[in-house]
């Protein structure tokens, strides 16, 4: 797939400061994108206790790319990102128990469905160099052009 120019995630979601947790979106496939993300011990869920941040951040993480998938499909469209629901997930599958400062996460999206009365679904996986570190599927609700006027 040719690559255009993919835009700083900062356009594409509505989150600012340390809200924001993505670095980069990285790539656009067919039916998702691959962002970036870092930790270090200024995260804001960074905790010594686990030497890192949890591993329970990562369904944020999710959330945060499947909201700059939506953005970036809006920013094509020619409007604004509409508003979207994180509802739940299925088979949050961890293999580590904290992302650990210096190790880049590449967190990677794929639409499933997204159905006509925005509910939607997102096979989503979180990785840092080559290993498999969460994986799940994630339930989301975006509202539509109908539900604004």
């Amino acid at each position: 797939m040719t690559q255009t120019a993919l835009p700083p995630v900062a356009e594409l979601l509505p989150h600012s400061g340390r809200a924001m947790l993505l670095d980069a979106v990285l790539e656009e496939t067919p039916h998702g994108v691959v962002v970036s993300a870092s930790v270090d011990r200024r995260h804001p869920y960074y905790s010594a206790e686990c030497g890192g941040v949890p591993n329970w951040v990562g369904i944020e993480l999710m959330a945060q790319a499947i909201a700059a998938h939506a953005g970036l499909l809006g920013l094509r469209d020619g409007h604004a990102p509409y508003v979207g629901y994180l509802l739940g997930t299925r088979r949050y599958r961890a293999e580590v128990t904290a992302f650990v400062p210096g190790k880049p996460l590449r967190i990677a999206v794929e639409r499933l469905y997204l159905e006509p009365s925005g509910l939607g679904a997102y096979d989503c996986s979180i990785t840092s160099e080559g290993r498999l570190l969460v994986q799940a599927s994630v339930t989301v609700f975006q509202t539509n052009e109908e539900m604004h006027r």
